[in-house]
Formats: C-alpha cells, sequence, structure tokens
C-alpha cells in the first residue's frame, strides 16, 4: 500500500500512440506493442489494471487512428481514447487529450507500466506536493539511450534526451512516468511539435519550476523491441507462488516433475514423464507432451503445443505454436508457428560477446549474451532446421527442410 503525503491523481494518461516499428518482427500484426499478450492477457489491460488498483479510474489511452486493436482490447475496461492524429511524438500525443483533463496534477505514464504501484511507493520518501512536476528515474549505465537528468539533490534542473555525454549530468534516467501539472502541459502546447517536444519542455520548465525526480528500485518495464518482454515476464515470475499452482481441470501426468514457481492454467495438459522447473507459465489448453522439458523463464501461451522430446529453456512460445521436438532457447517465438521436428537455436556466439541484431535497418546491441531467434507470427520451420544467435525471421515466412539461417552481424 502507498503511504505518502500526497494523494495520487484521479486521471492518468497512457501514451500508447507509437508506430512500434521497432518491434519487429511482430510489428506486422498491426497493433500497438502494448497488445502483445503475455501470460494470458495483453499488457496494456495489465496496465489498466494496476491504475485501477491505485483508486485511479479516470483512464485516458492515447492511440493512433490506424491501431482498432487497443479499442477492443480495453472495450469493457472503462476508459477513454483520444486519438492522436499523426505520429509527432509524446508531446502531441499528450497535448491530444489535454482539452478533457482537470487543471491540476494527471499521472502520464508509457502502457507497460504493469508494476507501477512499485514505483510509486518511492514517494514515501519525497517531500511532493500536487502542484510539483514529478519525473520518476532510474540509474543507468548507458545513457545515450534514454532522457538523463540533471540534479540538484532531488531536484531537477536539465532534462537531456540522449546525450553523447554525461558529463555534468546524474546517472538517472527517466522512466515513463510522469506526474504533471496544468502549468507545464500549458507550456508544452507553446513548445515546437517534435519527436522530443515532452523532453525539450521538461527541461525548460526545470529551469524556472521546482521539478523533482523520484528514484525508484523497482523493476523497469521497457517496451521498446521484442526481447524487452524477457524482462517484463521476470517482473511477472516475481509474483508466481513458491510452489505450483495446478488449475483443477488441468491434467498432469503421474510421472511428470512439476517443481518451483510454475502456474498450469485450465485445461493444460502434461503427459508422461515430462519436466517442468520454475519459474514457468503454462497457458490455457496447452500440451506439453511426453519426454518434454521445460525449464526457468518458459511461457507457453494459450494453445501452445510441444509434442515430444522438446526443450524450451527462458523463451516465450505465442498462441497456438507448435513445435514436434528440438530446443528453443532464450527466442521468442510468435502465433500460429509450425516447427518440424529437430528444430534447433543456437544462443550464444563463440566469443560469448552480446549478440546484436538489425532492426528498422539499423544495428542494435541486444545486450544479452544468450540470446536465440526472435520468429515471425505464421511461419513455417521445416525439419532438421536451425536458427543461428540473433536470427530474425519475418512473419509468414517458410524456411525449407536442414536451412540453419545465418547469425547478423
Amino acid at each position: 500500500m502507498i503511504r505518502q503525503k500526497q494523494s495520487l491523481p484521479h486521471q492518468a494518461v497512457i501514451l500508447a500512440a507509437g508506430q512500434s516499428s521497432r518491434f519487429s518482427p511482430f510489428n506486422s500484426r498491426r497493433q500497438h506493442k502494448s497488445a502483445t499478450e503475455l501470460m494470458g492477457k495483453p499488457l496494456i489491460v495489465r496496465t489498466v489494471e494496476a491504475l485501477k488498483k491505485l483508486k485511479i479510474s479516470d483512464i485516458f489511452v492515447v492511440h493512433s487512428p490506424q491501431d482498432n486493436s487497443l479499442p477492443q482490447i480495453l472495450a469493457h475496461q472503462g476508459v477513454r481514447f483520444v486519438t492522436q492524429e499523426k505520429p509527432r511524438g509524446m508531446g502531441d500525443a499528450l497535448l491530444a487529450v489535454k482539452p478533457q483533463l482537470n487543471p491540476n496534477q494527471v499521472l502520464v505514464i508509457n502502457p507497460q507500466q504493469i508494476n507501477l504501484a512499485d514505483h510509486l511507493t518511492a514517494m514515501a520518501q519525497a517531500k511532493i506536493t500536487n502542484e510539483n512536476v514529478v519525473l520518476f528515474s532510474q540509474p543507468t549505465t548507458t545513457p545515450e539511450k534514454y532522457g538523463l537528468l540533471e540534479l540538484n539533490g532531488n531536484r531537477v534542473t536539465s532534462v537531456v534526451e540522449k546525450p553523447t555525454s554525461s558529463v555534468g549530468l546524474s546517472n538517472q534516467r527517466l522512466l515513463g512516468i510522469y506526474l504533471l501539472t496544468d502549468q507545464f502541459l500549458k507550456l508544452l502546447a507553446q513548445t515546437e511539435i517534435t519527436k522530443y517536444q515532452l523532453e525539450k519542455t521538461l527541461n525548460t520548465f526545470a529551469r524556472n519550476n521546482r521539478v523533482l525526480a523520484v528514484t525508484s528500485s523497482a523493476q523497469t518495464c521497457t517496451l521498446k523491441y521484442a526481447w524487452d518482454l524477457f524482462t517484463i515476464s521476470e517482473v511477472f515470475f516475481e509474483q508466481f507462488a513458491k510452489k505450483p499452482v495446478i488449475h483443477r481441470t488441468a491434467q498432469v501426468h503421474p510421472t511428470a516433475i512439476v517443481e518451483g514457481p510454475v502456474i498450469i492454467e485450465e485445461d493444460a495438459k502434461v503427459y508422461e514423464y515430462a519436466i517442468i522447473k520454475g519459474p514457468c507459465y503454462i497457458g490455457r489448453h496447452t500440451v506439453v507432451g511426453s519426454y518434454c522439458k521445460v525449464r526457468s523463464g518458459a511461457v507457453l501461451e494459450e494453445g501452445a503445443q510441444l509434442q515430444s522430446h522438446a526443450e524450451v529453456k527462458h523463451s516465450l512460445i505465442g498462441e497456438n505454436t507448435r513445435l514436434h521436438s528440438g530446443f528453443i532457447g532464450d527466442s521468442i517465438i510468435g502465433e500460429n508457428v509450425r516447427i518440424g521436428a529437430g528444430f534447433i537455436t543456437a544462443n550464444r556466439r563463440f566469443d560469448r560477446k552480446t549478440i546484436r541484431i538489425t532492426v528498422d535497418g539499423k544495428p542494435v546491441d541486444t545486450g544479452l549474451s544468450a540470446f536465440g531467434a526472435l520468429v515471425g507470427d505464421n511461419t513455417s520451420l521445416g525439419i532438421h532446421s536451425g536458427t543461428n544467435p540473433g536470427t530474425v525471421i519475418p512473419a509468414n515466412s517458410k524456411i525449407m527442410p536442414g536451412t540453419i539461417l545465418p547469425a547478423q552481424k
């Protein structure tokens, strides 16, 4: 429970109008990345639920006119939708909803803040009033990727977006959680519309007004690239019970071994001599076949099937995807993928360096030394095929039997 001197605002804005261009290969779904299901529920639904648990009930979602997925997903959540007509950055998205906001403090968040309450508990130690602009932050070792703060104590004196040098700045980066005031929004409306309009206005506002930074130690949920889903899944796993939780309609054969933090949902089937060692999530109507091994960090979404002698480690397997046999490690497999017998993902380089892939035409260092493949929806992979570390397979691909796909540089 949050203990703080100020009350939380009753209004919240979720900014979900981005194009998700870097969420390859799952941006082929033509939906916002926050619509991605993880452990049986879209991420943005979990964020809305997190807001409601905090008694924040007046919730706006800013979305793109090309995205019909979010209104459908959130149809029964009691939220209000505002359309950002063109992709002109977070500042412009926030201004789209400004006429409907009350003239006081409003909470503004990114759509994947599923553990929002954990971040907000950090406010208890800060001297904050409802008149303050508040930026939630966290230490980073890669300042060039984020908006970085210059601080005097906990007071923000400047905000620099993706600095080339951190000299004179703190190591605190923005988390995508903001408490903003009507005074700030008025200044935002007077600022030139650019991709970084929000950060530019924060920098200008901080020079002449009291802007406070609240440092959070909670796990950060970023959702820029597909592999960010690994970190978000870890947040869920931390909430699992230490012992298996098995739905009464699930069928687990007496010879199967299920140990540790494991959730097995309704109508799942676990066959003879299968091994499941948590933390793992086994979704509704899934099948874990005979002699299969499901290891730590594995997620099987609804309808996924492991036929026989398959091993899955620290990977997300999408809805209705089927794997005959083989090994999938540190990978994300999309929906309705068909994988033939003997498929193997290699998940480490020989030199153990971090794995780089190309996203949206640009090379990106994942920061991960263990990373297998990203396989798009509706792909078919022939028998005895495989991938080298960091392979990205577009949606609707057909990979011939015996093909070993090369690693990206």
